[in-house]
């Protein structure tokens, strides 16, 4: 997770995949640092349910913390307490923005 932190590292891997996603933000975690913090060494993979247990029992072996963010599937991203956002709209806004700003003359 890098430049937006883990919400914007969810929406760039569910534009890319065309895939949603629901997240579910940890009992006592604050939204805005824990899906916009921009922490060093926070990583995001995809895995089915199987291999997210063997990924979750080899990183506590190494002593590496490893959490399961919630799951993929749909159209939609979702985080707890917000409404869903499709996304095709993601992509939609994330590829014309330039475009229409650059016709804008600003």
């Amino acid at each position: 997770c890098s430049d937006g932190g883990l919400a914007v590292a969810l929406a760039e891997m569910a534009m890319a995949g065309g895939i949603g996603a629901e997240l579910n933000t940890p009992d006592g975690a604050h939204a805005i640092p824990y899906l916009f913090g921009e922490d060093q060494a926070r990583y995001v993979i995809t895995a089915t349910p199987d291999e997210a247990g063997d990924i979750l029992a080899e990183a506590m072996e190494a002593g590496v913390p490893a959490i399961t963010l919630g799951v993929t599937g749909g159209t939609t991203l979702v985080f707890r307490g917000a409404p869903p956002v499709p996304v095709a709209d993601l992509r939609r806004a994330h590829e014309s923005w330039f475009p229409e700003y650059m016709k804008s003359g600003r």
